[in-house]
């Protein structure tokens, strides 16, 4: 008990001088893009299924979902992408196949005749892309045929399909990001399509067998879960404790 005691004297006041930094950063009229920070939970989760993905030949196609929407997977999947852009300079492909489409918003799209451009010149690149970082970059590209659909048939994907292997020679990562569970039951057939599933969960929200429930249904339909982000965590004890107890 002295030990913690001890650690949070320590901490008390750097601890004070992070709230106040936050508290003037959120008065700031200077917008922030969460999108282009690379953090520390990317990274542990770039390193948890690098070994999962490492024998895969040429870019991992990896998709992003959930069991329902409000979750945070658009923007995990958009965080993913700009750890992978800034800190490994790492080019990134994403299939926005999200309602809202905020990730072809964010990172630069030209409505439907983008995947009709990547079926014609694959190795070619992306008018809107942009650069992240010294060597790295982001393109997205919108999956318009997946909003109110009534099923997993989507010429879009099956265009995507046709030229994965060619896709995966010219970028480095391939994400998708998915209709979660909730609103599109068959998101789970686009899973075998990938090299592999994160299903992105929210803390204190999400019942667990709603989360085993979201993952039955991905590994049932021949997808492969790489695992489950926990979203949101809300870290009761200051992060610093931890290294030091």
């Amino acid at each position: 008990m002295s030990k913690i005691y001890e650690t949070l004297r320590q901490l008390k006041r750097p601890y004070r001088c992070e709230q106040s930094a936050a508290l003037d950063a959120a008065r700031s009229p200077q917008p922030v893009d969460e999108f282009l920070v690379a953090n520390r939970d990317m990274q542990t989760l770039h390193r948890s299924i690098e070994r999962l993905i490492a024998q895969i030949p040429g870019a991992p196609m990896i998709m992003f979902s959930s069991a329902q929407p409000g979750e945070g997977k658009t923007t995990v999947c958009g965080s993913f992408a700009a750890m992978l852009a800034q800190s490994f300079g790492k080019s990134v492909l994403i299939l926005d196949g999200d309602r809202n489409h905020v990730l072809s918003r964010r990172f630069g799209s030209r409505g439907d005749a983008m995947v009709a451009l990547l079926a014609k010149s694959p190795g070619g690149p992306l008018p809107g892309a942009i650069r992240v970082g010294a060597r790295g970059s982001i393109a997205a590209v919108p999956i318009t045929s997946l909003d109110g659909a009534d099923n997993g048939d989507s010429p879009e994907l099956e265009i995507i399909a046709s030229i994965k292997d060619r896709l995966a020679a010219t970028f480095d990562y391939i994400l998708i990001d998915s209709p979660p569970l909730a609103y599109a039951s068959w998101s789970a057939s686009i899973g075998p399509m990938t090299d592999g599933v994160i299903l992105v969960i929210e803390a204190e929200r999400t019942r667990w067998p709603v989360a085993l429930n979201a993952k039955r249904g991905f590994e049932d339909g021949g997808a492969k879960v790489l695992g489950v982000f926990l979203n949101k965590r809300r870290l009761y004890i200051p992060r610093q404790i931890y290294s030091n107890v």
